[in-house]
């Protein structure tokens, strides 16, 4: 199985940057995700679409199906264990 992570940022925003740096220390194939990153200013009806109120934010699916959210900054550790919660979450 694996967990589609979609990554919502802006250019501009500083933890959106600091954000893709922690992700980027993560072996996504390893922990079983893949990444989609989505720039909100590129696609902005994708803000109502998913309830967005700030950047940024991860949001992750199993099978299509939105099962865990992330809002702001979080470390690289935070960011595997919402990975496993992924797929095991019922």
């Amino acid at each position: 199985m694996i967990i589609v992570m979609k990554k919502f940022s802006k250019p501009n925003c500083r933890p959106c940057q600091a954000l893709a740096n922690y992700i980027g220390d993560i072996d996504l194939f390893n922990v079983g995700a893949t990444l989609e990153n989505i720039d909100i200013s590129e696609h902005p009806e994708v803000i109502d679409q998913y309830g967005l109120t700030s950047v940024p934010v991860l949001i992750f699916f199993r099978n299509g199906v939105e099962v865990h959210r992330i809002n702001g900054l979080r470390p690289t550790e935070e960011i595997i264990d919402a990975i496993e919660f992924a797929k095991v979450v019922r």
